[in-house]
């Protein structure tokens, strides 16, 4: 009778314990399942491109020791033929919103970039956080320093493909060194400005994800965008300390004219060798399907002195499919001549 009744009691507990793994296994099914509080996205894109000019060159640049990088040799050979260059993303955007309403967001990728030289593929992103609320951003982690690579060069209309034909310059070279680093950027409207200040902790981290704040390699810099009747302002300033001090200032005009957008704009840049450059652009549509860009910009730094005209023709397909043809024509300072390219590029 006893053996009974413990085989009863121990049954009755057994049934307790699964039915409580049962119900645990629920609420985690549940929680799996059920539907997300966060957003996540997932785009693609893909480049091809034909490119000629001078002496084309492949492989990857050589990289200089420093900045937590090691010394590796130049694995670039230039030849006369055509360079056939491609690339693609695969990009994730990830967002979730608070009680209070606040939107915290971040993106990640894995590329090839296609605009660029490279050996290998890479990750991107996953090193910086922005929280938004109330028309006010802040972004913390890797950014790009507001206004470093110089608001008021506005005449470079091609993408960075027919920079590998082969024909240089060196002449127009505005903008501070070190546009990248750790730090955070805040953005927000005051009237009908639209107002970024961004600031670097450390514009040579030891690593993309870190930085202390005794670093001594310290940047900062601020845009300013406003509507001024027909015409559209944007003013630029940033500065970087450490080994050496430059800052470079910048302003950029766009006015609607006659179906398309005309752009000018003038930077200067103090550091050891001074610089400047005014440039222009015109950019317009022939047609519902197809745009053009004309861009011309003339530079000097120091000693040095180049002129580079560029024209971009675009041509969309439909389903995210576009083909293009760039022309760029360089003067002066560096190895003269004009790099073309053609090519696809894709939006999935």
């Amino acid at each position: 009778m006893g053996s009974y009744l413990c085989s009863i009691n121990i049954n009755h507990t057994k049934g307790i314990i699964m039915k409580k793994l049962l119900i645990m296994a629920s609420a985690l099914t549940a929680a799996v399942f059920s539907s997300a509080k966060a957003d996540i996205s997932v785009s693609g894109s893909a480049g091809l491109a034909m490119i000629s000019g001078g002496n084309v060159i492949d492989g990857a640049p050589a990289v200089t020791a420093g900045a937590g990088l090691s010394a590796t040799s130049a694995s670039n050979r230039s030849t006369s033929g055509t360079l056939f260059q491609q690339g693609g993303a695969v990009s994730f955007a990830m967002s979730t919103t608070t009680a209070n309403g606040m939107t915290v967001s971040t993106s990640g990728g894995i590329t090839m970039d296609s605009n660029d030289r490279v050996s290998n593929k890479g990750v991107s992103g996953l090193a910086a956080m922005t929280f938004a609320a109330d028309g006010f951003s802040l972004t913390v982690g890797d950014i790009d320093l507001p206004a470093g690579g110089g608001v008021g060069e506005v005449g470079f209309v091609a993408s960075a493909q027919v920079d590998n034909g082969g024909y240089t310059q060196t002449g127009i070279v505005t903008g501070v060194s070190d546009t990248e680093g750790y730090g955070f950027t805040a953005s927000t409207s005051v009237g009908a400005a639209s107002v970024t200040f961004g600031y670097l902790l450390d514009k040579n981290p030891e690593g993309a994800n870190n930085a202390e704040s005794a670093s001594g390699d310290y940047g900062s810099g601020v845009t300013v965008a406003m509507p001024m009747g027909d015409l559209s302002l944007t003013l630029g300033y940033a500065n970087v300390t450490g080994t050496a001090d430059e800052t470079t200032a910048g302003v950029a005009v766009s006015y609607g004219l006659g179906g398309g957008t005309l752009k000018l704009g003038y930077e200067s840049t103090d550091e050891a060798t001074d610089s400047s450059t005014m440039s222009a652009a015109f950019s317009g549509s022939l047609d519902a399907d197809t745009t053009y860009a004309i861009g011309y910009t003339d530079g000097e730094a120091g000693a040095l002195a180049s002129t580079a005209t560029e024209v971009k023709l675009t041509r969309a397909l439909g389903g995210g499919v576009s083909v293009f043809a760039e022309i760029q024509s360089l003067d002066g300072s560096g190895t003269s001549g004009t790099n073309m390219a053609v090519g696809t590029t894709v939006a999935f």
